[in-house]
């Protein structure tokens, strides 16, 4: 996998003019990768020609992947989790590469710079073999003076993780092998016609789209998608959330933030500014990811005006910047949030 230096990449597209019509396309491919021509065309008031042209220089310009959007649970990764990592002393990037490529249960790395310098999401099928894995993986890295912060992920609020083929190939949730081939196809390019993909299965069409149709049926794909690898935006901020004391105020305060956050893009953006907002248990109690034009517009949009909103909740943070990959590719998109945004049961009782 080509490794990318976010900060670079985002000076190199800074200023880079996005028309309504590659937004409109943009919607249209995270809502749905498999989305025709078309349908795109209708949708941009233009012809599927023009689609075609435009969508080759969002792949550049942008350099998407075709991807799949899957139920974690469906692959029997029934642990999931978020860990910050921080070391004392700076290991060596490629070291840590190695070090996590090996790693089966590491979906997703990110290395950051700030209050800590890596978030890892890890996932297993049951959780005794979780805790020795973190446990393993912590020694491995204790050389350098490292710090690991465990948070159970239940849901995503927003947002998503791309799986890698390794992890669906290997599953043992009883999904047929069959199911198993197509999903790594759709995972590398979810574009693929019936046609290509009838003869990558020597299988038939019918077939294809049976099973297909069988695998959203069941909600094993949630959503045929893209990831956006060179987001014109420059800072990616993560951080994570936790609050000490609780006042009767505080489930108003949380829907205030909620309304907050899914009301931030008035305007149809170029992705998403909230790409991930996730509940947790343990170390933290919520993690996001943001993206913004400069570290000051980050900072006051997420941290600053939490703080403002939590008051006298006792609110903690703490807060890098995604810089790059170590493992696994950015899950960068743009969806109608407020459509999208997950309110569990108990969330809706309380608004």
């Amino acid at each position: 996998m080509r490794k990318y230096n976010f900060i670079k990449l985002a000076s190199d597209i800074k200023n880079m003019y996005f028309s309504a019509r590659e937004k409109i396309i943009l919607r249209e491919l995270s809502n749905n990768s498999r989305v025709s021509l078309a349908a795109m065309a209708k949708k941009a008031k233009c012809s599927y020609v023009t689609i075609g042209k435009v969508m080759s220089q969002l792949k550049d310009k942008l350099d998407l992947k075709f991807t799949l959007e899957i139920d974690p649970v469906s692959l029997g990764l029934l642990q999931r989790h978020v860990l910050m990592i921080k070391f004392r002393d700076k290991p060596d990037i490629k070291w840590l590469e190695s070090i996590l490529a090996e790693e089966k249960e590491v979906i997703s790395a990110y290395l950051t710079q700030g209050q800590f310098d890596i978030v890892l999401f890890a996932a297993a099928d049951d959780p005794a073999k979780y805790v020795l894995w973190e446990f393993i993986l912590t020694q491995k890295l204790s050389k350098y003076g490292v710090l690991v912060k465990s948070s159970d992920l239940p849901y995503f609020s927003f947002g998503y993780l791309p799986v890698d083929n390794y992890i669906i190939k290997k599953s043992k949730a009883g999904i047929k092998d069959y199911d198993k081939l197509l999903l790594q196809l759709l995972n590398e390019n979810s574009r693929l016609s019936y046609s290509e993909l009838s003869k990558r299965m020597n299988s038939s069409e019918s077939t294809i789209r049976y099973r297909l149709f069988t695998l959203e049926r069941n909600g094993i794909i949630k959503r045929f998608t893209i990831a956006v690898q060179k987001p014109p935006q420059q800072y990616a901020i993560s951080f994570f959330e936790n609050w000490t004391s609780y006042t009767e105020q505080f489930e108003e305060k949380a829907a205030l933030e909620r309304k907050v956050t899914m009301n931030i893009d008035e305007q149809l953006p170029v992705l998403n500014t909230f790409q991930i907002s996730i509940p947790l248990s343990g170390s933290f109690g919520n993690f996001t990811i943001a993206l913004f034009e400069t570290e000051k517009e980050a900072f006051s949009n997420t941290v600053k005006k939490r703080k403002e909103i939590y008051r006298n909740e006792g609110y903690e943070e703490r807060h890098a910047r995604i810089l790059r990959p170590l493992k696994g590719i950015f899950p960068f998109r743009n969806l109608d949030i407020k459509e999208n945004y997950n309110l569990v049961k108990w969330e809706q009782e309380t608004e």
